[in-house]
């Protein structure tokens, strides 16, 4: 390569970098009336593309979300994010992407998800113990599914009150692990007590349905259940789609 295109290659890269520079700088909320024009999620959006944050509200969930934009992931074809989610009690921060395809990207997500926020979902008396999630990562494309899925789930457990067949009763949890994997396009979560037994499996397929299975020795923690198999065994199934109720 000689200097006349050395020179032109530098010009040209300069010339790129310019634009996304002043694309970052670019007031989110002129953004979002632009593209987002029946936007009835995000409030009170301040900032630019590079850094900024909003409020957020869906269903009976709100809370708010804080980002900083990553131009490196633009050389992977995809655009990303340093994220930080906030509703109520619950906290969590990872990396987000959106790429070709319609691939979503997650990874290293940490944080925790507290009782309010699952009692806005299901409306029970969640146990105060907050879920733990760690380093999870999945890729997400809607026909194809989940892939390259990974991340640990604890919980220490307590006292649930909740309502079945217009009953109330109570399970005493224990304390649980769960580890995140992909089987087949859909996203699992394996979950055992702290003796490495087997408690429960979920399941959540590329159509977001959510397939869960509980086993006979997580039920037998509940007081009015008489119902008898072994430990091992799934005794209940139940497929359901993931957002609904709050959602």
């Amino acid at each position: 390569m000689d200097i006349k295109s050395k020179q032109t290659a530098w010009w040209g890269f300069a010339g790129v970098a310019f634009v996304i520079f002043v694309l970052l700088q670019v007031p989110a909320s002129w953004l979002m009336s632009k593209f987002y024009k029946n936007n009835q999620m995000f409030k009170n959006v301040s900032g630019n593309v590079w850094k900024g944050q909003a409020d957020w509200q869906k269903g009976h969930l709100s809370g708010s979300v804080v980002w900083k934009t990553r131009p490196l992931d633009l050389i992977l074809m995809r655009l990303g994010a340093d994220i930080e989610l906030h509703s109520g009690q619950t906290q969590m921060q990872g990396i987000v992407g959106y790429g070709l395809g319609k691939t979503i990207t997650i990874k290293n997500m940490s944080g925790q998800v507290a009782a309010d926020t699952l009692k806005n979902v299901v409306n029970w008396q969640w146990p105060s113990n907050n879920v733990q999630l760690s380093d999870l990562e999945f890729k997400f494309q809607p026909e194809q599914g989940f892939s390259k899925a990974d991340g640990k789930m604890q919980w220490g457990g307590g006292a649930l009150i909740y309502t079945f067949a217009q009953r109330q009763d109570r399970m005493d949890i224990p304390s649980l692990l769960g580890q995140i994997k992909d089987e087949n396009g859909k996203l699992n979560l394996d979950i055992q007590d702290q003796r490495n037994q087997k408690i429960a499996n979920l399941n959540l397929d590329p159509s977001l349905m959510l397939d869960v299975q509980l086993t006979q020795r997580l039920l037998q923690n509940t007081a009015s259940y008489t119902g008898k198999a072994g430990l091992d065994t799934y005794v209940i199934s139940s497929r359901q789609p993931l957002f609904s109720g709050a959602f």
